[in-house]
């Protein structure tokens, strides 16, 4: 359906894959790695986001920030 690798991974990482990261270095290092060195330029749009989802969490406010991080 996706012949070239870029738009395949664009897909990939915009509509399947999501992920909560709690510091900006933590963010580098994700998104590096998961979307790959080759490949972290040209990924335009991910479902990756800088959130500190313990202290959500203790809070009982995980569902609630998941839904406006990512459904709304």
């Amino acid at each position: 359906m996706y012949p070239d690798d870029t738009e395949r991974l664009q897909r990939i990482f915009s509509k399947q894959v999501y992920g909560l990261v709690p510091t900006e270095i933590i963010y580098k290092i994700a998104t590096n790695f998961i979307i790959g060195f080759n490949y972290a330029g040209k990924i335009k749009e991910n479902n990756f986001r800088k959130v500190d989802s313990l202290e959500l969490v203790k809070e009982g406010k995980l569902e609630e920030k998941l839904d406006e991080l990512f459904w709304e």
